[in-house]
């Protein structure tokens, strides 16, 4: 089961090192900003448990607990993957002066 875990997470740097890639970034950053945030996500749910949910925590609560922190931090990677790949391929205004400046 672990070994996939590490496929999941190498195909997220993978991801959104070719984001990077294809918008002219710095690739390793974002490859690694890529895994952050999942780990940041995975770690928000079981946070959440540990303060704020006063039940008793037992073994059939532990799987429930980590497939939840796993959906929700796959939700921050797609969330984050298509906010960067929207605001990377918003068309610049091109100023209109400039482009006469072309023709001359």
């Amino acid at each position: 089961m672990k070994i996939l875990g590490y496929i999941f997470i190498f195909y997220v740097g993978f991801y959104f090192y070719r984001l990077a890639e294809n918008h002219n970034k710095n690739k390793w950053l974002f490859g690694f900003l890529g895994v952050a945030i999942y780990f940041s996500g995975l770690l928000i749910y079981p946070l959440y448990v540990r303060f704020f949910y006063v039940e008793e925590i037992n073994e059939t609560s532990l799987i429930f607990i980590s497939f939840k922190s796993f959906v929700i931090g796959f939700v921050f990677i797609l969330v984050s993957f298509q906010l960067l790949s929207i605001f990377w391929s918003r068309k610049k205004k091109i100023d209109k002066k400039e482009i006469e400046k072309i023709g001359k």
